[in-house]
């Protein structure tokens, strides 16, 4: 079997939660050999949710369905960074490395001993990406940094919301996502580098950049005209129309955009109204002009027809236009089956047979990755230790009894999920499907 493209690059990532693992992922899943590191004194957050079935059972700390998204194809271990011997063995881990990747307050490696200045000292071609919320400069290095309050001061928060209304935070931590993807690439183009020069790199990524060139619209908006965009809702300055409209069906709404005379010619052929026929529609001048009523008229076409048919409908025609899907519709979808988006895989009890996004993208001439599980706490500490670090069975023994590693968390506790019923009320879900596990194929005995 060839090997994958990233075979024999070796990664370390004291990462956690959503925006590091999720950065590493794919690197994992094409090759690279990545050791997650975690402590029993504070593992990754993630492993505490969401717990499947909503149950907590067991080694819960092993079974967030966030945590197993994002580090499936990685091993782990645990080291208890907070004494001596535990640094000396992550320092003993650098030097048969290639990558660290970790997504700490600056101050954190810092205080360990353990930041780029000092890990060259172990091996002066390493390469480490500090991903964090700010840079590791700057007055805001150590501020703390989540999603919600990074997308406010990227300037997103500020653009989302309906005209003359208050900002909206997104409904995801968009953010994450794209730091998590500039880690991606900023970690391949410093193995590039150090394969060319044979330098390494200290990579000091900020998520709350990463989030401002985003925005390049807005920016040139202020920067060329003096003006400062704000809310708009669903509309667009410049095309009309652009928005959401509502079909049949609970909560059901197909997403239209046109942005040409001739899309729009597309879209009064595709529906064959009479009202489209109006001359003063024919312009983009026209249509904003007109943008109320045409959005009025649109929704009365739209609300008696089923989203998906709109949809296939309008984009047969020339007219980009999409569904307004929920996460069931996705995980169900027969275009992501077509190109066999998610894998199921087969997690030991009380789990079970669980769906997965596979990768990104496909490479031509490289066989699709295996796909192994997200480790357990301290899954691979002796693999790692005695089979790459070279300790014996004695030594190994004294680490356990030393609580430099571990496989159990010092703190078991895992916050048990709310009752599902009490969020309905609260509005906080739309439904819960009690026969998920039927329309994705994963009752038990199904999958082999």
């Amino acid at each position: 079997m060839e090997p994958l493209p990233l075979s024999g690059i070796r990664i370390i990532e004291p990462g956690q939660v959503w925006a590091l693992p999720y950065a590493i992922a794919p690197l994992a899943m094409y090759g690279a050999e990545v050791i997650k590191v975690e402590s029993t004194v504070r593992p990754d957050s993630s492993r505490g949710g969401p717990q499947p079935d909503n149950r907590v059972e067991g080694d819960a700390w092993n079974h967030g369905g966030a945590y197993h998204e994002v580090n499936r194809n990685k091993l782990g271990i645990t080291l208890n960074l907070n004494t001596q011997l535990g640094k000396d063995l992550f320092k003993e881990l650098v030097s048969v490395s290639d990558v660290v990747a970790q997504n700490f307050p600056p101050r954190v490696m810092r205080n360990f001993g353990l930041d780029y200045p000092e890990l060259t000292k172990v091996k002066p071609d390493i390469i480490v990406l500090d991903s964090t919320a700010y840079g590791s400069t700057g007055p805001w290095q150590n501020y703390i940094g989540y999603g919600s309050s990074i997308q406010a001061v990227t300037g997103l928060t500020y653009l989302t919301g309906y005209e003359g209304g208050e900002p909206v935070q997104g409904g995801i931590l968009y953010n994450d996502i794209l730091g998590a993807l500039t880690a991606t690439y900023a970690i391949l183009l410093a193995v590039a580098h150090r394969e060319r020069t044979g330098e390494g790199q200290w990579i000091d990524l900020s998520q709350y950049q990463s989030g401002v060139v985003q925005l390049g619209e807005a920016f040139m908006d202020y920067t060329m005209n003096d003006r400062i965009p704000t809310r708009r809702g669903n509309s667009h300055p410049n095309f009309a129309p652009y928005g959401l409209y509502p079909c049949s069906g609970d909560d059901a709404w197909i997403a239209i955009t046109v942005t040409s005379d001739a899309e729009w010619m597309n879209f009064r052929r595709a529906i064959g109204e009479q009202w489209a026929d109006d001359a003063g529609l024919e312009t983009a001048e026209g249509r904003l002009q007109h943008r109320e009523k045409l959005d009025a008229d649109i929704g009365k076409w739209t609300a008696s027809r089923d989203k998906h048919e709109v949809m296939h409908q309008l984009q047969t025609s020339g007219v980009a236009c999409g569904a307004v899907n929920n996460t069931r519709e996705i995980t169900t979808d027969a275009h992501l089956a077509d190109r066999n988006f998610f894998r199921v895989s087969n997690h030991p009890s009380p789990i079970g047979p669980r769906p997965h996004a596979s990768p990104l993208f496909n490479l031509m001439g490289v066989q699709r990755p295996p796909d192994r599980l997200a480790p357990t706490l301290g899954q691979h500490n002796r693999y790692v230790i005695c089979d790459i670090l070279g300790y014996d069975d004695k030594q190994y023994q004294e680490l356990g009894e030393s609580k430099i590693i571990g496989q159990i968390p010092d703190n078991q506790g895992v916050t048990p999920p709310p009752d599902p019923e009490a969020l309905l009320r609260m509005g906080f879900l739309a439904e819960y499907d009690r026969d998920y596990k039927k329309r994705l194929g994963i009752s038990p005995g199904e999958i082999e």
